[in-house]
């Protein structure tokens, strides 16, 4: 036991004589340093320190820590560490297991930045993972937070990706794209849900359908992405990345689109600007104008459906003894006020040799909602209430003799 304290003291004296390991006098150990060291162990500072803190602190003007794991594990076991970090969370402060850092107080303009980089490969087929993030627990969190200029993200729930900020890829995205909806939108205090109609949509009174008609489509080809920029200091540059499979593909094909120019004259909500200043669609939300579109389309085939038949009707008046007088002729006018949000009149024509008549009211996906017996002949008119429909457009058609007459339509609103 003497000897070997005689030869850790020689070492020290040894050390302390040539300056590269120094047990000094706060209890702290230096290696390759000439400053007092605030780390329990300090390798390579010069000047002003900033170890305090920290347990080991090492500074480098060339690589900083290499650890490297290879050969034959003697503890048995099937997890093999080149490097790990723990921290455990036990009060309020903030918690990181690792942490990297690769960046400048101001722009550069040159060279190649990787705040943490992994790379991994060559082991079984589908569990290569350069980066894996892992959320334990049952707190909402996510096991990948990516974002601009901030440490302190809030995540709404627990997702194994969250990204507070654009996300572009130019592979594919699988899986369900899911969107917040309106009903939604409304609850966290945004405006309030309103139908989409004519009156709604616009300054002018032209339906989705006549907007959407005015939208050009347009085919194009993607081009090559621009060769990465060389490095300033060396001219070197870096390899491009091998495209995948979907990326050959998306080269070669021919791909369609809207023209995003005459769009954001009709829609100017659904056309965005990116950073690079092109100009985004919002295929997305042109879903609902479709199928705005197509019931449009549905109410006026009912409404010339129903206006056939009155012109055959009237061409016809022998056939239910109606003559050629105007008040043998049926008919349906259009109900005032439209729109309306409590009452509105709707005003008809019966022949008296009608014997039943009814008006009907239906809402977009054809499902009656209401039903009135019409008693007076001539010309009378019957009163409308909204009571429980929900804001929107409906159908109204007069039916006579189990025939359609008209039909017609009215909005309600809020």
């Amino acid at each position: 036991m003497k000897k070997l304290v005689t030869l850790v003291s020689a070492v020290f004296v040894f050390t302390n004589m040539s300056a590269q390991l120094k047990v000094h006098s706060n209890g702290n150990v230096g290696i390759q340093s000439s400053v007092t060291p605030e780390a329990a162990l300090t390798v390579g500072a010069e000047g002003s320190l900033k170890g305090a803190g920290y347990k080991i602190y090492a500074h480098s003007n060339n690589h900083g820590l290499y650890v490297r794991r290879e050969g034959t594990p003697t503890l048995g076991s099937t997890w093999l560490v080149a490097n790990e970090g723990g921290n455990l969370v036990d009060g309020s402060q903030f918690y990181i297991g690792t942490k990297g850092g690769a960046h400048n107080p101001s722009p550069m303009g040159k060279g190649r930045a990787w705040g943490v980089m992994g790379e991994a490969g060559n082991s079984t087929s589908g569990y290569n993972y350069a980066i894996f993030g892992n959320l334990r627990g049952s707190q909402n969190g996510a096991a990948v937070v990516g974002t601009f200029d901030n440490v302190d993200v809030k995540v709404p729930g627990r997702y194994a990706g969250y990204f507070q900020g654009d996300v572009r890829t130019t592979g594919n995205f699988y899986g369900t794209v899911l969107t917040p909806s309106a009903s939604r939108s409304a609850l966290m205090g945004r405006s309030a849900v309103m139908p989409l109609s004519a009156e709604s949509d616009g300054e002018n009174s032209m339906s989705v359908g006549e907007k959407l008609s005015r939208l050009t489509a347009v085919q194009y080809n993607l081009s090559e992405p621009q060769a990465a920029q060389a490095f300033a200091a060396s001219g070197d540059t870096v390899a491009a990345a091998p495209r995948s499979v979907t990326d050959v593909q998306a080269l070669e094909k021919t791909h369609y689109g809207l023209d995003a120019e005459v769009l954001k004259e009709v829609y100017p909500d659904l056309v965005y600007e990116s950073q690079e200043g092109d100009l985004c669609i919002n295929y997305t939300e042109m879903i609902p104008l479709l199928v705005q579109s197509v019931n449009e389309l549905r109410a006026q085939v009912v409404s010339l459906q129903g206006a056939q038949t009155y012109n055959v009707r009237a061409r016809n008046g022998n056939e239910t003894g109606i003559g050629g007088n105007a008040l043998d002729v049926p008919a349906l006018e259009q109900n005032d006020p439209n729109p309306f949000t409590q009452t509105t009149v709707v005003r008809y024509t019966l022949p008296e040799s009608v014997k039943s008549a009814f008006l009907y009211i239906y809402d977009l996906n054809g499902t009656q909602v209401d039903q009135k017996t019409l008693q007076s002949r001539g010309k009378s008119s019957v009163t409308l209430e909204a009571g429980s429909l929900a804001p929107g457009m409906y159908l109204y058609a007069l039916v006579a003799d189990g025939k359609v007459i008209d039909t017609k339509r009215m909005i309600i609103t809020q």
